[in-house]
């Protein structure tokens, strides 16, 4: 290989090692640098996306009440857990889209209604968690018209 090299003329040696020059630089560039590079990229979206995600969390954390959560303060008075949903499904509005209350098999209650007027629907939900000591397990509710849905709701005692 040395006499090869050697038996080069001195323009030759300098065009051939200026092409392994060339040749080295851009299997570095295209085995090394490139790689590299491409990563460098994909961490950055990485960074940028649990960022997002920790700002929102961080935001989301400011909303929640700090210390313990109190119990309820709101009982039954004595009386079923489905005559206290009946009664205040009824003074809520929604007489008229109740169509069954029946207890479930794990001391739930399954409430169904149709045509239920949507906003009255989430204010008494919303009323019964915060007042009284009823939890909402599951909701399904299907638009049959604008502001109106059918919904089966499946509550439980806290």
């Amino acid at each position: 290989m040395k006499a090869r090299w050697n038996a080069l003329e001195p323009r030759e040696r300098t065009l051939v090692a200026a092409g392994g020059a060339v040749l080295l630089a851009v299997v570095l560039w295209v085995g090394v640098w490139e790689p590299l590079d491409r990563h460098r990229d994909v961490l950055a979206e990485r960074v940028a996306a649990n960022q997002a995600l920790a700002d929102w969390l961080t935001r989301l954390e400011q909303r929640l009440p700090s210390g313990p959560a109190e119990p309820p303060t709101a009982t039954l008075d004595g009386r079923s857990p489905l005559a206290v949903v009946d009664q205040s499904a009824r003074a809520a509005g929604l007489a008229g889209a109740l169509q069954r209350i029946e207890p479930g098999s794990r001391g739930e209650i399954r409430v169904t209604l149709e045509r239920a007027e949507f906003p009255a629907l989430m204010g008494w939900l919303g009323e019964l968690v915060e007042n009284r000591p009823f939890r909402v397990v599951s909701v399904r509710a299907d638009r049959v018209e604008p502001g109106r849905v059918d919904a089966t709701l499946v509550l439980a005692q806290r």
